[in-house]
């Protein structure tokens, strides 16, 4: 009698404490179960050639300097030739630019 209580023991033991293995298989693994918060499909007034049209006007930022804002540029007074000119002479002067590994 006492084996078959042990026996009897040893069973409830096992499904009491499989309990939680026979819970966890009703749950979706991750990304494999239904996605229960789907929205209503709604169809856009929009064709494909605005949409497109509105994306190029509105490209996203890229770059080096993306995140700061955009510097309004104002037209100088001095032309090319004359910067290029006094770039020469300022060489001429002694002044050096900065180039190389130690610029």
């Amino acid at each position: 009698m006492t084996k078959f209580n042990a026996s009897i023991a040893a069973a409830a033991a096992a499904l009491l404490l499989s309990g939680n293995a026979f819970a966890a298989s009703l749950q979706p693994a991750a990304g494999e179960g239904p996605f229960f918060n789907e929205q209503p499909v709604s169809t856009s007034s929009l064709q494909r050639a605005e949409v497109r049209a509105d994306a190029a006007r509105h490209l996203p930022a890229t770059g080096e300097f993306a995140n700061q804002a955009e510097v309004q540029r104002t037209d100088s007074a001095v032309t090319r030739a004359e910067v290029r000119q006094q770039t020469r002479e300022a060489i001429a002067h002694g002044f050096r630019l900065a180039t190389g590994e130690s610029a």
